[in-house]
């Protein structure tokens, strides 16, 4: 439901508007989880990559942190031990479609075939209960194909970028705005993105000294009040 602005500073009040407007969305798409449990939903879209998402998961157990892996499909090849490894570890692997592109101007069909083939792919590794649109924009038939196939769709309250700002600028924008039942987006995937690591260990380190745990989606919904 957010979307990042690179150079603005930190602002408390963002995340708690940004769930007012979720309230507009369709029951079918989870952009946060009413819960009085101090957790947040931590979760990476675009990998796997050979380089930072095995780096991610050295910071998440470092961490004792959990996070659901938006995965892209058509770059799942050749990283299938990253996915053993994600599922192993005690992570989620969910479905950010086929191709690093805008979900909601797929073509119908090709979106519900892509969609199929990427949770059959995935459901080799484990569970699969989350898709996440491309760029974060969806559409009403994207919707209702996603329940049809069994999946939610999940959006985010806390979203940001990676491969400009400075990871102590991006740390103190997310900790600022991650509070208990927040679902947060971060970006890896590619060699621009790596930045990405070491902004997720400095976050995982705050959070921790405010007593917040990192959790997969599915965990947090079962924090649900």
């Amino acid at each position: 439901m957010s979307r990042d602005d690179s150079g603005s500073r930190p602002l408390p009040w963002r995340e708690p508007a940004a769930r007012v407007l979720s309230r507009l969305l369709p029951v079918d798409v989870l952009c946060y989880v009413d819960t009085e449990a101090r957790a947040f939903a931590l979760t990476f879209d675009d990998g796997p990559h050979p380089a930072t998402t095995p780096a991610l998961l050295d910071v998440l157990a470092r961490h004792s942190a959990h996070a659901t892996f938006f995965l892209i499909g058509e770059r799942v090849p050749g990283n299938e031990a990253i996915l053993d490894r994600i599922t192993a570890e005690g992570h989620e692997v969910a479905n950010h479609l086929m191709r690093d592109e805008r979900s909601a101007l797929v073509p119908a069909e090709r979106f519900r075939r892509e969609l199929a083939e990427v949770t059959s792919l995935l459901r080799r590794y484990g569970p699969v209960r989350w898709v996440r649109p491309g760029s974060g924009w969806f559409t009403p038939r994207m919707v209702r194909a996603a329940v049809e196939h069994d999946l939610r769709m999940v959006l985010g309250t806390v979203v940001a970028m990676h491969g400009g700002m400075p990871d102590e600028r991006i740390t103190a924008r997310l900790l600022a705005d991650i509070r208990p039942g927040s679902i947060v987006v971060l970006h890896e995937g590619t060699d621009e993105r790596r930045g990405v690591v070491a902004a997720t260990d400095l976050l995982l380190a705050g959070l921790s000294r405010n007593g917040m745990a990192a959790v997969t989606v599915s965990e947090l919904v079962d924090l649900r009040r």
